[in-house]
Parts: C-alpha cells; structure tokens; sequence
C-alpha cells in the first residue's frame, strides 16, 4: 500500500485489474499515485467481479472523500481484450469474463465516466503521459512478464491494427519446432523462451536446479545466482537478451521506431542482460540509432496505465487511426532491387524513413546466425530465376520456394506486429506459384491464426 496525499488540479479514480489480484486507488493528473491498495479475488465469475470492484471503490471512497470527490473520471486496466470505445470488458486472459460491460456499471454506480483498456496498451500509454516516452512519436512498449505483449505508438497514437491485435511481438516464432504455445496453434514462440516461464525452463535446460520443493526458479533467484556467477544463471540471462534483442530488432525492420521500452517483472533485471541484448540488436541493425531502456515506472506501470486510460477519455478518445477497421490497414510490401514495405492506415501512407524490412533476420533458431532477406542468395537476381521456372529449371523452382519461405517469415512477423486487414505484394516473382505457395505456407505456420489468415493477400505485379 502506497499513499502520497499532495494532490494535483485533476483526481483520476483507478483500478488495475490483473489474473490474481486486483488494485484500487487514486492518482492525481502528473502521475503521482496518491493511493492504492493490493487485494486478492476471492471469486472470479462476473457478478462477483463486479461486486468486488463496486465494493473496493466504495471502500477508498469512504478513506478519501475529498479525493473522491474531485475524481473526475475512472480508468482501468484489464487482463485481456477489452475495447476501448465502448468500454466492454471483452474477454480475459485469466477470469471468467465475456462481454461485461464494465464501464457502463461503473459510471452508473459512482457518476462518473469510466474508460479502460487492455493492461499492456494502457502501460504504454503510461509511457507517453507519464513515464520515458513523453516526447516520442513512434516507440514500441514491450512487457516481459508471465506473457510477452507488446504496444505500439506511431505517429504520436497508440495504433491497435485492423483486428485490435497489433502488437503481439511475444508471438514471433524464434525456435522453429520448438516449444508449443499456450494456444496450442504455433511452435516456437518467443513467449515460450523469453517470459517467466520460459526464462525458468531455459535456467532449468542450462543445467540450473529447481527448488529443495521442486518448485521453478523465479526472475529475483536467478538474478542473485547470476551475480554470485552460477554458469547456468548466467547463460539463462544471455538467452534472455538474445531473444528480445532478435525480435526488437526484427520489429524494428517493419516500424520506424525510435525507442523500445521494456517493462513487467523481467525488466527489472535489464542491466543483466541488456549488453546481450545490444549485441544482438546492433549484429542486425547496426545503423538503426535506437533507444532502449527499461521502464521508469518500475512496477507502477499497469496501474498509472489505468490512469492514463482515464485520461485520454477526459480529453475525447473516440478510437484511433484504423482502430478495428481491417479494410483501412493495409501492409505493402514490394520485391525489386531491394525488399521494402509500408504501413498505409484510412488511405496515409507511415513511409519507413529508418525501417528497412530487408533488415529482418530471417532464422530458424537463436542459435543461428540467419541471413536478411536483402542478403539471400538470389533475392538479386530474381528476374533471371523467375525466368528460368517458367523455362521449366527446377531448380530455379527450388530457389523461388526457398526465397518464398524466407520472405514468408518476414511477412509473418510484420503481420502479427501490424496486423494489417490486407497484405498487397507487389514485384518480381510474386506471380509465380512456386513462390506463393512458399510464402503462404510459411506464414500460416508461423502466424497463431491456426491456419486461417484473418488478412487477405493481394498478388500484383
């Protein structure tokens, strides 16, 4: 429990909703959180949510009533999809919710308005109203916790995709046929190596012991066997600044970022693998001038996020450029003397000025060195290779195939970060089949549609 009584001019009403615990109090307009109070769920079925919550705000309400009293609107995080136009609590992560219209009951039961949104977008938004990213117009907010998620800023908005999905770096696959998704739908994902969960398993795999209990290491263990130079530890945490070096730095070949900030739990240890982590980041884009830091808000982040959720409604949110309209965000992506792409949202064109998608690292593991899609053998002759398949060389099929996996994985990564409602590939060799089917392939594989792509692909020549 934290208190800080100084107020300032606005009083925003905030819960921070998580899978275990839930977290009500107040923050003032500069981000000073002036009260909170950790509680435990005692039941996890709707009404039982809400009575919980009605019942906590009633609770800080009756010990603060002057700051009630000046609370001008409510915000809050939520554990899973929630939109945020209407206010709907759509769906969790880990509570039994569907369709609650959350706000809606909130705003009736205390007179003012509520806004929420999903726990990483609104840590993002913490990030530009109150934390590192004040005075930046394009920066991926990246939350290394139980899960991995990310939340992109671009063009000074937090931009949600055609499907409100943008954003899911934690779903980039790094190990190909490697560990299963919790979803069950892809393998390999770099959630499954780089969570907490996965930051255990690669501990346990480097030769690292569970507890007398039998119990998995947590984070904070591992960082103090670390520093006291267990070899085990130490590779856990290389790992750990590898694989989020890799899929920054392949994310950062489809946006034009100019600054990631890592928060949740694992960006507590950051200075113990954030040399791992640059290595692996400038080995790829060693021209791309990026910040990269951990969180200023330590463990605040998801509950100044409801904060900021909060204010961004008071100042008139009605949805951002594209948001849940997959027929105005569309990925090009165009094949020539070099690979490029563009993000193109309600008909504005986001050109990547440093973005360069030939830059993706294409691999099969993070133990492998992989090559860029600018630097495959034969991307540079791809007229003459085109030419020899319809010559019938089949071994220029061969290469096309091998080309058109390779670009697939690109597009694959682009896709999930972006999540664009059409693709249109445009150049040489996008009208062969051989290399349709390659590229096709590859990214059902290594998307989480399970096989059905929500986006349409678009062939011209």
């Amino acid at each position: 429990m934290k208190e800080k009584m100084q107020t300032q001019e606005r009083i925003l009403m905030v819960v921070d909703i998580g899978g275990s615990k839930y977290m009500p109090g107040f923050v003032d307009g500069s981000g000073n959180i002036l009260y909170q109070e950790r509680r435990e769920w005692t039941a996890a079925e709707p009404e039982a949510i809400v009575g919980q919550l009605k019942e906590a705000l009633h609770h800080i309400c009756a010990r603060y009533p002057e700051l009630a009293k000046k609370a001008e609107a409510g915000g809050l995080t939520i554990p899973g999809f929630a939109d945020p136009i209407s206010g709907i609590w759509v769906e969790s992560d880990y509570l039994i919710v569907k369709n609650l219209p959350i706000c809606d009951i909130l705003s009736r039961e205390f007179g003012i308005p509520f806004f929420a949104d999903n726990d990483c977008n609104a840590c993002a938004l913490a990030e530009k109203y109150f934390g590192g990213a004040k005075e930046q117009e394009d920066f991926l907010y990246l939350t290394v916790s139980t899960g991995i998620g990310g939340a992109l800023f671009l063009n000074g908005e937090l931009y949600y995709g055609g499907f409100w999905h943008a954003g899911e770096i934690g779903l980039f696959v790094v190990e190909e046929g490697g560990r299963w998704s919790d979803s069950g739908s892809v393998r390999g994902v770099v959630e499954m190596y780089a969570s907490g969960r996965g930051f255990a398993e690669n501990y346990l795999q480097a030769g690292g012991q569970k507890s007398k209990k039998g119990e998995m290491p947590g984070g904070p263990e591992i960082s103090r066997l670390a520093k006291e130079g267990e070899p085990a530890a130490l590779k856990a945490l290389e790992l750990e600044g590898c694989y989020l070096g890799r899929i920054i730095a392949n994310a950062c070949a489809a946006a034009d970022f100019r600054k990631i900030i890592l928060g949740g739990g694992l960006s507590m240890l950051y200075e113990q693998y954030q040399d791992a982590l640059c290595q692996e980041f400038g080995r790829i884009q060693p021209d791309r001038k990026v910040e990269i830091e951990a969180t200023q808000l330590g463990y605040s982040g998801a509950f100044l996020g409801a904060a900021a959720v909060a204010a961004r409604g008071l100042e008139g949110f009605r949805g951002s450029r594209g948001a849940g309209k997959p027929e105005e965000c569309i990925l090009h992506v165009e094949l020539g003397d070099s690979i490029e792409s563009m993000l193109e949202v309600e008909g504005k064109c986001y050109p990547c000025k440093e973005a360069d998608f030939g830059s993706f690292l294409a691999a099969e593991t993070i133990a492998s060195q992989g090559q860029k899609l600018k630097e495959i053998p034969g991307i540079k002759d791809l007229k003459k290779i085109v030419q020899a398949s319809r010559d019938g060389d089949e071994n220029a099929d061969q290469v096309l195939s091998g080309l058109g996996g390779q670009i697939g994985k690109g597009l694959a990564c682009a896709c999930i970060l972006l999540d664009p409602g059409k693709v249109i590939l445009k150049g040489t060799g996008t009208q062969c089949r051989v290399f349709q089917e390659s590229l096709l392939e590859t990214v059902k594989r290594e998307t989480y549609y399970r096989g059905t792509l929500p986006f349409s692909i678009v062939w011209e020549k």
